[in-house]
């Protein structure tokens, strides 16, 4: 039976998570010689309440899994669009003293080998190209994802983390098919432990901008699927309005109900805030874009994309706090 731990982090994130570990029998899933890869969530150049992954989650969980195991990657692509380099996520969230601190080897996703790859998912063949070491050289794939609301997908969580494993910078050409491709990157990747950045949340918007919510929290499951579907059960959202949930749980890879997951706790000890989502008008116009394949190519990569976002961002404006956003 899937497995997953919820717990308040109550200023004792190291305690907490080797308790979660433990929980998942994580000893039974990554063997000492096993080689690891752990996808954090760099949104943004620099960590953000509830947009990115806490350089301290990430350092906690090296400093565990370094234990009783030696060969540790830590990847990232770059930021979509030319946005950023990952360079610059790595050192806005301290990666570089990490790596030294704890021996373990930091890649941009972006600059390495990929492969093209195929699988099935919702009956029809699914390609894409992914890092090469992804496939072939990986035990044990770990995803730290940040509990968002999202106004193009619903929601941000364990599924939607490993968006950022396609190492194409212009990734948004795909955003029509997102449903399908995010569900066969893990299928291909299968992530063994997902270990959800609680402290923040994010709320209203997401993935970037919204409302950062503090709720303390570590939750940890052996199961990518079953600790998405218990998030949004503290978040209020209804999974089966997820499309990409959906698409996962034919896949049999997203549980049905809560009665397929062993859980630690009672969940209404954790439901301390409702969220939701507030789509502005230029949100609506984004998301019809993002499911509309000639919508994408002209918003994005036609001619017209330069004057067509040069008037959006009249409109919104620029984020304030990164300058080569």
């Amino acid at each position: 039976m899937s497995k997953v731990f919820v717990s308040k982090i109550n200023g004792k994130l190291k305690e907490r998570l080797l308790e979660g570990l433990e929980w998942i029998e994580w000893k039974k899933i990554i063997r000492p010689d096993s080689r690891i890869f752990i996808k954090p969530n760099f949104t943004y150049p620099f960590y953000k309440p509830g947009v990115t992954t806490s350089p301290e989650i990430i350092e906690t969980v090296v400093e565990i899994l370094k234990s009783q195991n030696s060969n540790i990657i830590i990847g990232e692509s770059d930021g979509g669009s030319y946005a950023w380099k990952a360079e610059e996520a790595f050192r806005g969230h301290n990666l570089y003293e990490i790596s030294k601190k704890y021996g373990v080897e930091i890649v941009n996703l972006s600059k390495i080998d990929s492969e093209y790859i195929e699988t099935e998912v919702d009956g029809r063949k699914i390609g894409l190209r992914l890092p090469a070491f992804l496939l072939h050289e990986i035990d044990a794939f770990i995803t730290i994802p940040v509990p968002k609301t999202h106004v193009m997908t619903g929601a941000s969580l364990g599924f939607k983390n490993q968006w950022g494993c396609i190492p194409e910078v212009m990734r948004l050409r795909y955003h029509y098919q997102f449903n399908e491709e995010i569900v066969a990157i893990n299928k291909i990747l299968r992530p063994k432990i997902v270990i959800f950045d609680g402290k923040y949340f994010l709320d209203r918007k997401g993935p970037m901008e919204g409302d950062s919510v503090p709720m303390d929290l570590l939750i940890v499951s052996n199961d990518l699927g079953a600790g998405d579907f218990i998030s949004c059960q503290i978040m209020d959202i209804n999974p089966n309005k997820i499309s990409h949930f959906k698409i996962a749980k034919r896949e049999g890879m997203f549980p049905s109900s809560i009665k397929e997951i062993n859980l630690n706790d009672n969940l209404e000890n954790f439901k301390t805030h409702k969220f939701h989502l507030d789509r502005s008008f230029l949100n609506w116009i984004a998301f019809l874009a993002f499911h509309n394949k000639f919508l994408t190519w002209l918003f994005y990569l036609s001619p017209l994309s330069g004057p067509i976002h040069k008037i959006l961002y009249l409109i919104k404006g620029k984020p304030k706090d990164y300058r080569g956003y």
